[in-house]
This record gives structure tokens, C-alpha cells and sequence, in this order.
């Protein structure tokens, strides 16, 4: 007789628990009817951040944030934060050893994380020194877990904006200097760093292969094709109307970037007019040299990102906005969904994450390869303040 997987083992947990609260019972085999949905994988404590999740397999996923800690900081009022980092081996999620900080700069919190197998694991985030200037007591640290401990590959006056994998010989960041606000792009191969071209407000990749990366910065939409960086340019894309056309005409916004194996790149375009964001995102997909669009009225896309194949999943908030020409903001805006977009097989569909009265801010989504799967990070409002980490079912 086989026995029930991991996942079988959550829905039958869960339901389990549900069902005793009603005094009923319900059977393994109803559950196996369940409907595919997002279900809570962990919550955390009121002081702890999900910041961002990383999977490689339906038994191998890291989440990276941070948790703020009772030791005060006089400098600024506040406290120390320190790094959370926390691994899923298909039933739990439990704390991991988190990576060191330059000498002097105690590691303070997890940004990203990025992997591309058990062995090869890597975190940005940042480190504060507990005594001198605050202008000087933050830096960027960048570290690699190579499936026995943990290497630091890089430090300094610098922020990380992005970090990107490709297979086990390949890494790129892309970051800012602290001192001078530059960009910069760098690539790590085979044991060494290379700098490469960075063009003016590189903020993301998405790479593909070595010479087939796509970026955005000041500039929109870029290409790297091993030597060089050029503009891609976009179709033109409709503005909606504006609600209160005083404020400024409404602009087209690139908010993400994603090159898929074998199934081209996609772009979450969204609107802007002035500060203040336009609801509604249009999804651009270019194939074979030609661009296509799915519009979303209402839909404001948080991120893209892979689901281990040809797909992508995508974050998303449904809303509204309202002109509010007698109070102080010009705008207010009213969530109507909070959910994913899933793409696969040249259909798009919608799945809702969690009712919008928990307040949830997105953090970070993953796919989770070979299952259909995908993790959201993010922090709920009510009914206690906490970070959450949803994991969808099939």
C-alpha cells in the first residue's frame, strides 16, 4: 500500500483540525477532492518579516527576511533588526544557521534569496555596525551556501537591488553604490566577479542565458546580448483615462520583467500619473519577434516570475480608485481582490490569494518547479499582524 504524500499528509492535517472544531469527521478520501487553492504554510511572529522565498523542488524552499529584536539602537531610536532565514523540507518550515556579516557588521536582515539547487543557495541583505555614524554603519552582504556552510562573496557601501541565477556556474546582482548612487552589474563565474556595462537606473534581470538577459532601467525595456546593452522598444500601449485630470497626464509604467526558456519574455506594464498609480496592468509578451497584449483593467502586478517551466505566476492586487478633491490625498483606493495570475500552456488564469479584510502585502512569489505549484510571502494585518507564507495546493 503506498503511503500518502507530503501534501496529502497537510490536507489531511488540516482538514482534520477543522473537522474536529465542527465535531465531525471526514475521510482521507474526501479530501481527495479538495480543490486546488492557497492554503497557510507558516505564519510568524508580530515582529517578523518574510522578505523573500526561493524553491527548487516541492521538499526544498528558503525563505530570508528578518525580525526585530529588544536590543536599542540610541543612534536612531529604534532597534536592531537580525536575519531570519528558514527552510521547507515538504512538511515544515524551521530556522536555518543564517550567514555572517563583514568583521565589525553584524548581519541585520534578508532581502533576497535566490537558488538553483540544495547546494547552491545564495543571500543578499544587509549588515549595520552597532557603534559610529549611521551614514557609514550599513553595508551590503552577499553570501553563498554551498551545502555545507555558508561563504561571503561580497560586502561594501553598496545596496542590492536584484540577484539572479543561472544553474550552479552563474550569478548576477544588480546594485546601487551608496556613495554616488551609481548602478552596477556584475556577474560571478566559475569562482571569480566580472563587471559588466551597467546602464543608467538598472534596477532588474531576468537572464536567460549568458548573452540573453533582459533588464529594465531609466531607459525601459533592455537587452543584453553578451557585449553590449541596447532599448528594446515596447508596442504602444492605450493610457487609461485619468480620474482627475488635473494631477498630470497618465504614463505607461515598466514594472517587471521575465524571459522564460522557450516561451519569450513577458512585461507587466502598469500606469502612472505623477505620485500615484493608475489601477490596471498590461501584460506584453514578446515571441518570435512580435508583441502581443493581454490587458487587465483593474489588476496592479506586484511581481513575475517563473514557474520552473515555460509559465510564470504573477502577484497581483485588484482595485479601485476614487478622486478625492476635498480631503488631503487626491486619491483613495479600494482593493477588491488579492490574487495570483497563473500562465501556463497559453492560458491565463486567476487564483485568489486571501480575503482582502487580513490587509496582506505581497512580499514575494515562487514557482515551485516540476509541481504546478508556487509559494507567496507577505505580511497580514488582522487578524494579528504577522508575516505569512501561503502555499497553493493542486
Amino acid at each position: 500500500m503506498s503511503r500518502p504524500s507530503h501534501m496529502d499528509t497537510f490536507r489531511i492535517a488540516l482538514a482534520a483540525a477543522v473537522a474536529a472544531g465542527l465535531g465531525v469527521v471526514v475521510s482521507p478520501s474526501a479530501l481527495a477532492a479538495s480543490p486546488p487553492a492557497w492554503r497557510v504554510s507558516f505564519r510568524g511572529a508580530s515582529s517578523t518579516f518574510i522578505d523573500d522565498v526561493a524553491a527548487v523542488g516541492p521538499q526544498r524552499a528558503w525563505a530570508a527576511g528578518r525580525r526585530v529584536t529588544k536590543r536599542f539602537d540610541p543612534r536612531n531610536g529604534g532597534y536592531f533588526n537580525a536575519p531570519v532565514l528558514r527552510r521547507w523540507d515538504g512538511r515544515t518550515w524551521t530556522a536555518v544557521p543564517t550567514p555572517a556579516g563583514p568583521k565589525g557588521f553584524p548581519l541585520r536582515e534578508l532581502s533576497l534569496v535566490e537558488a538553483s539547487s540544495p547546494g547552491n543557495v545564495w543571500t543578499a541583505g544587509t549588515a549595520t555596525s552597532p557603534t559610529g555614524d549611521l551614514s557609514s554603519a550599513d553595508r551590503s552582504v552577499l553570501s553563498r551556501w554551498d551545502g555545507g556552510r555558508w561563504r561571503l562573496m561580497g560586502s561594501g557601501r553598496t545596496t542590492i537591488l536584484d540577484l539572479d541565477l543561472l544553474g550552479s556556474r552563474h550569478a548576477y546582482i544588480v546594485g546601487r553604490n551608496d556613495r554616488n548612487g551609481t548602478r552596477f552589474f556584475k556577474h560571478f563565474q566559475d569562482g571569480r566577479w566580472t563587471s559588466l556595462p551597467a546602464p543608467a537606473g538598472l534596477r532588474e534581470v531576468s537572464v536567460r542565458a549568458p548573452g540573453d538577459i533582459w533588464g529594465i532601467g531609466s531607459s525601459g525595456l533592455l537587452h543584453w546580448n553578451g557585449r553590449t546593452w541596447r532599448t528594446v522598444q515596447p508596442p504602444k500601449i492605450k493610457v487609461p483615462a485619468a480620474p482627475t485630470p488635473g494631477y498630470g497626464r497618465v504614463t505607461v509604467r515598466l514594472d517587471e520583467v521575465l524571459a522564460t526558456p522557450k516561451d519569450g519574455v513577458w512585461v507587466a506594464a502598469g500606469f502612472q500619473q505623477g505620485d500615484w498609480s493608475q489601477p490596471g496592468t498590461v501584460l506584453l509578451h514578446l515571441k518570435g519577434g512580435t508583441w502581443r497584449q493581454t490587458r487587465l483593467p483593474k489588476d496592479v502586478v506586484q511581481t513575475l516570475t517563473g514557474d520552473g517551466g515555460n509559465g510564470f505566476w504573477a502577484a497581483t492586487y485588484r482595485e479601485t480608485i476614487t478622486a478625492t478633491p476635498q480631503g488631503g490625498d487626491p486619491y483613495a483606493y479600494t482593493i477588491l481582490s488579492i490574487d495570483t495570475l497563473r500562465h501556463t500552456a497559453g492560458r491565463l488564469t486567476r487564483q485568489n490569494l486571501t480575503p482582502t479584510t487580513t490587509g496582506f502585502r505581497w512580499t514575494a512569489l515562487s514557482g515551485i518547479p516540476g509541481t504546478g505549484s508556487a509559494l507567496a510571502a507577505g505580511f497580514n494585518w488582522v487578524p494579528s499582524s504577522s508575516s505569512v507564507i501561503f502555499r497553493y495546493l493542486r
